[in-house]
This record gives structure tokens, sequence and C-alpha cells, in this order.
């Protein structure tokens, strides 16, 4: 697969590159055990589970505070952590767990699923399961439907891509894609 053509030639390679760096902490966007590398977010879950979990699992259900809070760093500490607080909110709610989690080398939220090329969750997650090559066509999918991310993608406007691609509250985001892209070009 030709990752640039996807995107029309507009966007260069390294950008791409650069947000699979970023995302996967430069590893496959597998786990040891061959799983999708995931992180849970208890507060998309709240959203999508009407808060009817915020009392009873209130480690599972929470508002957002703030970027890795102690809620997230407590349900993904590493990957086996991440896997079993995804197992115990599936218990609860399936749709609203795999919608809550971000998911492979690109740490595409599951809410997004439709963007990626998806008609359901459960595809979604299936084909993040399956291999790298998903999760790449996956995230080309999601940026031609966000116009304000590919344009930034093609104008390398680090703070509109960390933005757009990870909201407001994105941190240093700007400046690791940043970073990377340029170590990238150097070689």
């Amino acid at each position: 697969m030709n990752a640039v053509s996807l995107l029309n030639n507009k966007v260069e390679k390294n950008i791409i590159k650069a947000f699979a760096i970023v995302e996967s902490g430069g590893r496959s966007g597998f786990n040891e055990q061959n799983l999708p590398v995931i992180a849970f977010e208890g507060h998309v879950f709240r959203k999508y589970t009407n808060r009817f979990y915020d009392f009873t699992h209130p480690n599972l259900s929470y508002p957002y505070s703030k970027k890795a809070a102690k809620n997230w760093r407590r349900n993904n500490k590493n990957q086996a952590s991440s896997w079993q607080t995804l197992s115990d909110a599936f218990d609860l709610s399936s749709e609203a767990a795999l919608k809550s989690c971000s998911w492979g080398m690109f740490q595409i939220m599951g809410f997004n699923y439709k963007s990626t090329g998806y008609d359901d969750i459960y595809n979604f997650v299936k084909a993040m399961k399956e291999n790298a090559g998903n999760h790449l066509r996956s995230f080309l999918n999601f940026c031609s439907q966000n116009p304000a991310l590919l344009s930034a993608m093609q104008k390398k406007d680090f703070v509109s891509m960390a933005a757009n691609y990870n909201g407001m509250d994105y941190g240093d985001y700007d400046q690791r894609i940043k970073h990377v892209y340029e170590t990238l070009s150097k070689k």
C-alpha cells in the first residue's frame, strides 16, 4: 500500500511515519501478546454509557480532568492493565468499552470507526487485531475524512495537527511530532 498516494500525494510520508512513531512509541502497534496496543479512556466510556456507571464503577466511568490523569494512569499502567480495564468495561457495555479505547499503531479512538472505513465498532476492532496494514489504512481513511487535519499535515502545521488529532489538551504532542518528522527528514 502506498500511503502517500492514498492521501492524493498531498502529505509527505515522513509526516505519516511521525504519527506512527509518536503514537506507538516506535513499536509495531501490537503488544507482547500480539494484541493491538490500546489505552482506555474512562471519560469516553462515561459518555457512551450516559454516566450510568459513574457511582458503581468510578474507575471505569469518570469525568475528564486532564490528559493522563490519575484514573487514566491506573487503568493504563501497561498493556496488561489496559486490556484488563477494557475487559471489565466490556462486561458492562461491550460497544461503549470498545469505543472508549484508542487502538493500534496510530491510537485511533474506537468511536472514530466510521471515519476509518468500518460500518461498526466490532469490525473496526477485528481489523485492528489482524495486522498493521489495517492500522495504516484506518489512519489514512481517518485523515482523508478530516479536512482540517489533512490540511495541517500538508502544511506541516504541527500545532493544528496536534489539536485536530488529539484535541485541545494535546500537551507537547505538536513538538513530539515535529521532532520525529525533522529527524526522519534528515535521514
